[in-house]
Formats: structure tokens, C-alpha cells, sequence
């Protein structure tokens, strides 16, 4: 008896293991089969690959568009490096011959140097598909010869890249504006602000009621903001920086969480400057953990200058930091007179200098004393820039 359960046992394993005779393996099979067969036949038939893509230029950023026939995209690449690099139209001439286009471009060597051109526009046309043939820089490094091929055209670019040497360039001060003390809640007058050009700068004191508005109201516009960190004046308490402000009495703790806090309240802000702080702003102990928390947050630091004793350009080397300082208050007197002073001041100043940092305030008067000077400034030899671009390294950011 024992017996013949085990060959019963032995046989119902043997069944249940032999799942290859099954009839549910073979409908399996044949449903693969039927797949990789409808498969292959798609692939021959039906499918196509992605359109090809060009870089189109509008405006001042890159945006991609479907390929359309008789377009290159290493063309229009090429197109949109140069603008990029804010060479300006009648500085570049062009010329065709055969499968060559030959173009000379003339760069202003206080903006920008060879190498930067040869490494923007070498990525730009390959990323677009095309190849850079050669690069090559002349034995005196005022010029540099590119020589492109567009696959799609069999077609050739021959750039000749040469540094103005003889004057062509006018000279142009940028000027990076901020605006200081947003963050209170005056909706018509943020929206006034808001309709500045879009290259002035929001610096937001962390904690009030409408900071975090501002900030995202900023960023959708892509206009840069700034942390505006409070810090204890000189003439305290009579002049308050408010409860989270930083105080000369706190420790390098109590200053570093108080930072993170800013920097967590305001996460979209690109740097920070202080909010009054002429006493603070004097002591190594108090800047050195402010200046390392926005390090290590990849933040830069214009120092407002409310005291010729300022200890931040001096330490931003030990810290590691891109620091500048404000050059000018453009609304710290009620004179009569002081938008053509100011005006006179931005014009005198950048007779000299490259750069030029000025700040004003969130207040109604001074909005319509800053569009006034904005006014007389036009046609002139100024630039509104970003802040960032003018504190951060010199390396040209794209």
C-alpha cells in the first residue's frame, strides 16, 4: 500500500514539474511569439524617429523648436551664440561663398576674451549637432580663427574672432541697482515697483508679513532678490533693525541659526545685503559666520557700506565669498535737486569705473525719483545689470 502511494506521489510531481507539456506554457509561448513579431513590424512600418530639434533665438533666451526642412540648427546655433555673447549686429559681418560662410566678428576685450568665445560657441554648436574643426588662437592672442562644419548642409563656417584694439567699443558702466526694505505689505506700491526693468534687484528683509510674496512675485518675473539681513545700527535703539535682527551681543551660534533661517525663509533670493548694521557690519566676529552661512549656500554678499569701518571686503577672501560694495545711496537726503546730483554722481563715476552699485529704497518718493534718474540716464554709457553678474567672478557667466 505504502508503495503504491508513492508512485501515486512520485507520479503527480513529475506531472506538476513538467510544466513544459502544459497547455497554459504553450499559449504563453505563442502570445510571445505573436508580440515580438507585431513588434518588429511597427518598428519597420509605423515607427519614426524624434523630430530633429534647432535652437531658435527669441529674445535673449534659447528655446527649441521641431526641426523644419531647408533650416540648420547649427546655423541658428551659431546665431545664438553671438547674441549670447552681446556681440552687437554692427560688429559682425558676413559673407558666402560656395559651401563656406565666412563671417569676422569684432568682441570688446574689456567684456569678454578668446577663450570664452571659443568655449561657448564650440558647446553651443555641438550641442546643436555640428563640429568644431579647428580653434585656433594667432601668435599675438588678438584673434582667433574657428573653422565649423554643419553635417546636416555640408556646409562650413569660418569665424574670425578678433579683439578690439582700436577704440570701437564705447565704454559702458554697468549698474547694478537694489532696492531695499521689501517685505512690508503696500500691494500698490510692490506692484509699481514691479514695473521697473527687470535687471533692478529686490533685496527683502526676512520675517515681515509680505518678504516671501516679494520674493516669489520677483522670481516669476526672473528678476534677481536679496536677502536684506538686518543688523544692529550704531544709533540703536533709536533706529531699530526689528526682533530677528542680528545684535553685536550674539553669539557665532545664535547668528548662524538666525541665518539659516533668512536663507530658509528666502530660498529663491541669489545673495544678500545688510539692513542698516553699522555697528555690526565693524566686527570680524559678527560678519565671519555670516558671510560662511551664505557661502556655504552659494550666496554672494553686497555690503551696503552704512560704515566706512566695515570689516566684509576684508574677510570675503578668508571666507571665500564674491563680495562688493554698495558706491552710492541714491535717496539719503531730501535736498532739492539731488535727482540731477545723483544722475551727475552715476555719470562722473562711470567716467572711471566699470562697474557701479547703487541702492534706494522701498518707499513711494524714492520710486519716482529712481524712474526720473533712469530717465536722464538714458542714452548714456550705462548698463542696468543684475547684481550677480557684477558680483560674481569675472569668468562670463552664461
Amino acid at each position: 500500500m505504502a508503495n503504491k502511494k508513492r508512485k501515486k506521489y512520485k507520479r503527480k510531481k513529475n506531472k506538476n514539474s513538467s510544466i513544459f507539456s502544459s497547455s497554459i506554457f504553450k499559449k504563453f509561448i505563442y502570445f510571445a511569439i505573436v508580440i515580438v513579431v507585431a513588434f518588429f513590424v511597427w518598428q519597420i512600418f509605423f515607427y519614426s524617429p524624434p523630430a530633429k530639434r534647432v535652437i531658435n533665438i527669441k529674445e535673449d533666451r534659447e528655446e527649441i523648436q521641431d526641426y523644419k526642412p531647408g533650416e540648420s540648427s547649427v546655423g541658428s546655433a551659431l546665431n545664438y551664440a553671438l547674441k549670447r555673447l552681446e556681440i552687437p549686429q554692427k560688429f559682425i559681418s558676413k559673407s558666402k561663398e560656395g559651401d563656406n560662410t565666412y563671417l569676422t566678428v569684432i568682441v570688446d576685450k574689456n567684456q569678454l576674451s578668446l577663450t570664452i568665445c571659443n568655449i561657448f560657441i564650440t558647446d553651443t554648436i555641438e550641442e546643436a549637432g555640428g563640429q568644431v574643426l579647428r580653434a585656433d588662437e594667432s601668435t599675438n592672442r588678438n584673434s582667433l580663427q574657428m573653422k565649423i562644419f554643419d553635417p546636416e548642409n555640408k556646409h562650413y563656417y569660418i569665424l574670425n574672432i578678433k579683439l578690439d584694439n582700436q577704440g570701437r567699443y564705447e565704454q559702458i558702466t554697468r549698474l547694478g541697482i537694489i532696492i531695499d526694505d521689501f517685505g512690508y505689505n503696500n500691494e500698490t506700491l510692490i506692484k509699481e515697483f514691479m514695473t521697473l526693468d527687470k535687471s533692478i534687484t529686490f533685496s527683502i528683509i526676512p520675517g515681515l508679513t509680505a518678504s516671501q510674496k516679494v520674493m516669489q512675485k520677483a522670481y516669476n518675473q526672473n528678476r534677481e532678490s536679496m536677502i536684506h539681513i538686518p543688523m544692529e545700527p550704531i544709533s540703536y535703539p533709536e533706529n531699530d533693525p526689528g526682533n530677528n535682527a542680528i545684535f553685536v551681543d550674539y553669539s557665532e551660534e545664535e547668528i548662524q541659526d538666525l541665518m539659516q533661517d533668512y536663507i530658509k525663509e528666502l530660498p529663491l533670493c541669489v545673495g544678500a545685503n545688510n539692513h542698516m548694521g553699522s555697528l555690526a557690519t565693524k566686527y570680524d566676529y559678527i560678519m565671519r559666520p555670516v558671510l560662511r552661512e551664505l557661502h556655504k549656500n552659494d550666496l554672494f554678499f553686497v555690503d551696503s557700506k552704512t560704515t566706512t569701518k566695515t570689516v566684509a571686503a576684508k574677510l570675503a577672501t578668508e571666507v571665500g565669498i564674491n563680495v562688493e560694495e554698495n558706491n552710492l545711496f541714491m535717496d539719503n537726503s531730501y535736498s532739492a535737486g539731488r535727482v540731477l546730483r545723483v544722475t551727475e554722481k552715476i555719470l562722473n563715476y562711470a567716467k572711471t569705473h566699470d562697474d557701479l552699485i547703487a541702492i534706494t529704497h522701498f518707499r513711494k518718493s524714492s520710486l519716482e525719483e529712481l524712474k526720473k534718474i533712469l530717465k536722464n540716464l538714458e542714452g548714456k554709457n550705462i548698463k542696468l545689470t543684475p547684481i550677480s553678474e557684477i558680483v560674481r567672478p569675472k569668468d562670463y557667466i552664461l
